[in-house]
């Protein structure tokens, strides 16, 4: 057991003792959320300090947060180590932030992305690992309904806002994310997909 996953739930059990009424699917979730939560505060760092070093200080912060809330619903594929993990999320998130800022996406492209983001929402997410395997039917459920709510808010806010960057993150994000739990993407990385199946 890694440092995250003793972390997890220790504080999962102090909850369960505070509020008794939580079931065991509410209990995994707020584990799995907490454990996300503790590795990514090692990581954050050091991608916050290289976009100060950029000068996308801010924009950096906000795409990391506009990252993490889908990414904790639909979760997908994970690296294997951690320092191909930092670089994966550094490139994910800074290149997120600068195709925002120079590379606009108009109304029509949107709406035809959001199509093909939502369909894929709907039959991929959530897509776990090997190492996190989502065992209880009812917490797949929520969590895709949750990651279906994010999309849909998500669109909502890039077509109603008039900031470019603002705009434009939250599409390239879904589209980033969409990426991430897609079979194929599994397939390339020879990671095994749908890993609950193998439990049952």
């Amino acid at each position: 057991m890694n440092v995250s996953e003793s972390v997890s739930i220790k504080m999962s059990n102090h909850i369960k003792k505070v509020l008794p009424d939580k079931t065991e699917e509410d209990l995994e979730i707020i584990r799995y959320g907490i454990e996300i939560i503790f590795m990514n505060l090692s990581k954050f760092p050091i991608i916050l300090g290289v976009g100060y070093l950029l000068g996308i200080f801010k924009y950096s912060v906000y795409s990391l947060i506009i990252f993490s809330f889908i990414r904790g619903f639909a979760s997908g594929l994970h690296a294997r180590h951690s320092y191909t993990c930092l670089i994966s999320t550094m490139v994910t998130i800074l290149g997120a932030v600068y195709l925002s800022l120079y590379l606009n996406i108009n109304i029509i492209v949107k709406q035809l992305v959001f199509l093909l983001i939502i369909y894929m929402y709907f039959k991929y997410s959530p897509a776990d690992t090997e190492e996190k395997p989502y065992l209880d039917p009812l917490i797949r459920k929520q969590l895709k309904f949750k990651s279906i709510l994010t999309v849909l808010i998500y669109f909502v806010i890039s077509i109603n806002v008039n900031e470019i960057f603002f705009s434009n993150i939250f599409i390239y994000v879904l589209c980033i994310e969409g990426i991430l739990i897609s079979p194929l993407t599994y397939k390339l990385f020879n990671r095994r997909y749908n890993n609950y199946e193998f439990y049952k």
